[in-house]
């Protein structure tokens, strides 16, 4: 999943409601988004996390390029990799290597509606690091939001289980997993803060996945993924490209198309239903289990969010 934001890191959300279209483009790109989860843990049944890392980095790599090109052109792209090469490698590593690897690692061992709500935890990671590293300053609004949050985590982590029992379960290191995969999206946005004045959000965003796919190309080499890789079944490759190419590239198409059509209060309620549909698509797809402690832990993260972001 690939989000605009704005200058303080937050989701930038549109500003004029007219456009019907506009409406469409919100519904389709939550279900892209949404959708994602499901086929992550799909194909991981055949590839590593990291060979999966790899797939739709290079994929989506592609999608951005062309994306990007079209919208600004490729010389804006070479010049700004002449410019901030190294600073672009580390924006690589932590959005696109370690958020991608840590995200399929931990959806490995828990359900792919826990990983989505886990995952939109990553406003309440760039609220802390936009304190400690940004000095920015916390109002009452975010401090509710950030203590629903936490709360909420904590419920869908337990997940009515013991402390003994939470502590020993394989869901314990998956969800473990998806939250720091949240961190380093955290920590992607804060890095981007410095440089969003002067570069737009899809140029640092295809910047960070072209070097993240070369890093990730060196690990899948040294580890021996390229094996599995090649013996993908066609359904495999067919989610693959789905995840890069249209849940990066064309998601990421549509939603800048809304942000210059919808309202912000309007919008925003629509990214609140990226997890209700994953959650509803792992049930009537992986036959995942809809518990009160995912319900409720999620309807606390998802207000949470809502009153940071306001």
């Amino acid at each position: 999943m690939s989000l605009t934001t704005d200058r303080e890191g937050y989701i930038r959300y549109p500003a004029k409601m007219e456009d019907r279209k506009a409406l469409v483009a919100l519904i389709v790109t939550v279900l892209i988004w949404g959708s994602s989860f499901a086929a992550v843990k799909i194909v991981l049944g055949e590839v590593t996390p990291l060979g999966l890392s790899f797939l739709r980095s290079v994929v989506a790599t592609f999608a951005l390029v062309l994306l990007l090109g079209f919208n600004e052109g490729f010389a804006k792209l070479r010049r700004a990799l002449r410019e901030k090469f190294v600073y672009f490698i580390v924006l690589g590593v932590a959005g696109v290597v370690l958020f991608n690897i840590f995200q399929n690692m931990g959806i490995q061992y828990t359900s792919s509606g826990i990983a989505s709500v886990l995952l939109a935890t990553n406003p309440l990671f760039v609220l802390v690091l936009g304190t400690v590293f940004l000095q920015e300053r916390i109002n009452r609004n975010k401090s509710i939001g950030m203590t629903f949050g936490f709360v909420g985590v904590v419920i869908i982590m337990l997940g009515g289980k013991s402390i003994v029992g939470f502590l020993i379960s394989s869901s314990f290191i998956g969800n473990i997993l998806v939250l720091c995969s949240a961190l380093c999206w955290g920590l992607y946005v804060i890095m981007n803060k410095k440089v969003l004045q002067r570069y737009s959000p899809l140029l640092l965003t295809a910047s960070a996945f072209i070097f993240g796919s070369l890093v990730l190309f060196l690990l899948c080499l040294s580890s021996g993924d390229f094996p599995a890789i090649m013996s993908l079944s066609m359904t495999s490759w067919l989610l693959v490209i789905y995840l890069g190419f249209v849940s990066s590239g064309v998601a990421y198409f549509l939603w800048n198309y809304a942000l210059n059509k919808t309202e912000a209060s309007k919008a925003s309620v629509f990214l609140f239903l990226i997890p209700v549909v994953a959650i509803l698509l792992g049930k009537v797809i992986l036959a995942e289990r809809i518990t009160f402690s995912i319900a409720a832990g999620g309807g606390l993260v998802l207000s949470g969010i809502y009153l940071i972001q306001r």
